[in-house]
Order: C-alpha cells, then sequence, then structure tokens
C-alpha cells in the first residue's frame, strides 16, 4: 500500500491528469492568463478556488503564470510551454534541481516535504541526547558538514536500502533514523521497507511527510495543506507587489505522533499539550 502511496506522491499525476488544466482567464487590461497544470483534480479545485478567494479579476488581469502540481505536472508543462513562468507546487525538494533544469522559464517552488533541519529537531525534542544517523547518495566524507555534529551521514549500502539497513543498524552507533523523502537515495518500496526494518529493530524513524507516519515512523515534522496554500498566497501576494516570483516553504511545520509506536517501542505517552510544547520546540529552535 505504501509503493502505492509514494508512487503517486512521486509522479503526483495520471497519464490523463498531466493533460488537463483549470485556466483562469482575466480579460480586464493586458491579456493574462494563470493555468493550473497536471496532479489530481481535488489540488487543481483547491489552487482554483485559492485564487478566486483572495484576489479579484482586476488583481490578476496581468499576470501570466502556470502552477503546476507535482513533479510530474512540472515536467509536463515544460515539455509543452518554454516561455510562461511556473509555481511548482507539491512537490519534493530532491526531484526540483533535475526537473527545473529542462525548463527554460522561470520556476519557483513551493516544495511539499519539510526541511532536514526539522526532523532533526523533532528526534532532539523527542530523544534528548540523542546522535541521530540518516542516509546520503554520495560519499559522507564528500557530503556537506551536517548542521549538528551529533548527525551521523550514511552511505547507502551496496547491496541496496532494503537490505542494507539492518546491517547498518547493527554497525552503527546511532539512536534515532531521519528519513526524508529523497530520491537520489530511496525507491517507492524502500519508504516501507526501511521503516520496517526500523521498527524490528527499535529505532525510531523521523519522517518528512505525515503519510509516512502510518507505516511505522514515530513521528513527521510535515506541511500540511492549510500550511501549502498559505504559502500559495504569500508567492502571488509577492508577485503582485513586487513583480517577482519566488517560492517559499510555509515559515513552520506541524508535528505528527505515531501514538502507538511511541507507547509500545518507547514507552512514551504524550498528552495534546506536550505535542503542542513539542511543536513550538521544533519550530522554535
Amino acid at each position: 500500500m505504501l509503493g502505492r502511496t509514494i508512487l503517486t506522491l512521486l509522479r503526483c499525476a495520471t497519464v490523463t491528469g498531466l493533460l488537463l488544466g483549470v485556466a483562469l482567464i482575466f480579460p480586464a487590461g493586458a491579456a493574462a492568463e494563470i493555468s493550473i497544470h497536471g496532479g489530481k483534480e481535488a489540488y487543481r479545485d483547491g489552487i482554483s478556488s485559492l485564487l478566486e478567494t483572495h484576489w479579484s479579476a482586476d488583481q490578476l488581469a496581468d499576470i501570466n503564470l502556470a502552477i503546476t502540481v507535482g513533479s510530474a505536472g512540472l515536467a509536463a508543462y515544460c515539455e509543452q510551454d518554454d516561455q510562461t513562468p511556473v509555481l511548482a507546487v507539491y512537490l519534493y525538494e530532491s526531484r526540483f534541481a533535475e526537473l527545473s533544469a529542462r525548463c527554460r522559464q522561470p520556476v519557483a517552488a513551493i516544495f511539499a516535504d519539510a526541511p532536514l533541519r526539522y526532523l532533526y529537531r523533532t528526534a532532539e525534542a523527542l530523544f534528548p541526547g540523542s546522535r541521530a544517523a540518516m542516509l546520503v547518495s554520495g560519499d559522507p566524507a564528500g557530503e556537506p558538514h551536517p548542521e549538528k555534529p551529533s548527525l551521523t551521514l550514511l552511505s547507502v549500502p551496496k547491496e541496496g536500502v532494503a537490505k542494507g539497513l539492518g546491517r547498518l543498524i547493527d554497525e552503527a552507533r546511532w539512536d534515532v533514523f531521519l528519513l526524508p523523502v529523497d530520491s537520489s537515495v530511496y525507491q517507492a518500496t524502500d519508504y516501507r521497507l526501511s521503516l520496517e526494518s526500523l521498527f524490528r529493530h527499535r529505532k525510531p524513524a523521523i519522517v518528512s511527510i505525515r503519510s509516512l507516519l502510518s507505516q511505522g515512523a514515530v513521528a513527521a515534522a510535515y506541511y500540511t495543506p492549510a500550511q501549502l496554500e498559505e504559502a500559495v498566497i504569500r508567492s502571488i501576494n509577492h508577485l503582485l507587489e513586487h513583480g517577482e516570483l519566488v517560492g517559499e516553504r510555509p515559515d513552520s511545520v506541524s508535528v505528527g505522533i505515531n501514538k502507538t509506536v511511541l507507547r509500545n517501542l518507547y514507552g512514551r505517552v504524550l498528552t495534546a499539550e506536550e505535542l503542542r510544547a513539542l511543536e513550538a520546540e521544533v519550530n522554535g529552535g
């Protein structure tokens, strides 16, 4: 089930969905158009409703912009248009550099996955004094220095993530595993298999999207749909006020806990008040 979920998230569109676009045309003043491409219909409808709710036709009359949903939506749109600026939403950061390099027009992105620093702060808040680890696609010695000295970088096992993670758990001296969405490290099924292996070895996993929380991760630092929508609003407001297209993540993350995993494996229960305090600590770090 997780494999299907991750594949759906990474592709973020069916073939039909890639070809569909919701166009909002504003005839006032110079001809301009905001069009929405790719992804699920519910996502496109949500963005369309967002535009209609927050701005009038006159306000958007001079804006020429394409909004793409998901990685596949961005790739498909750039194949058919090389001039219209693009605001890319609901895609993961690890795919962006590769995809945007294929686009000739300016592309700004609002990523759907939380940055590594929030995963690390969540690990510190939940398991104070623990040492965190994560996989990197290259040689750890050649990677940028971790933002925290207690973050251990591990090479992807030669035998693959699914087979090699158990060995790394036995060999390494670390306590918490950070599992960001990273297409250079993980294939779709690797997320489920990694979480299963970590669960068996009683190693807590911190993830960057909420959909992995129910698969065995102990916690997720993630963005809600409302937080992502707020980021879209800020981006379009900036375009209207300054004539510059920018994409910025939401200002904060939400923190979710798998209460069953936390209780059964680590003997801890968080009240709603404690969870709010933990979330504030993660965002204030």
